[in-house]
């Protein structure tokens, strides 16, 4: 499996046109990060491609940084694993953004259920 690191968050190459991004525990995720990991993505992926966002750290995103990260038009599906309470909540949130209502975005308890969904 290809991994990749950026300056807060790993990612993890499952197939051609599909990532896992692990963002570290206790980060603030902010826009100068979210442009890193577009730039990141585009140079994975040769064309459209679907992520799983694992939420096993705890970690906070700051509106702004949520608005920016859904306008990458290459990405096809979003898959949020939230495997406890907290992490649903941030992520039935984050999935009611403007720019998220756009995407094809869907929030899991169970990552297998989440990996099913994107496959």
């Amino acid at each position: 499996m290809e991994v990749h690191q950026v300056s807060f968050a790993t990612i993890k190459v499952l197939k051609p046109n599909l990532g896992e991004v692990i963002v570290n525990e206790g980060v603030e995720v902010n826009t100068v990060m979210v442009t890193e990991m577009h730039q990141k993505f585009v140079e994975i992926f040769a064309s459209s491609f679907s992520l799983l966002i694992n939420k096993k750290h705890a970690y906070s995103t700051q509106l702004d940084a949520l608005i920016k990260f859904g306008e990458l038009s290459a990405i096809d599906k979003i898959a949020i694993y939230a495997p406890n309470q907290l992490a649903k909540l941030s992520a039935d949130f984050s999935a009611t953004i403007p720019s998220s209502a756009k995407l094809n975005i869907e929030v899991f308890t169970q990552r297998d259920d989440a990996l099913s969904w994107l496959l």
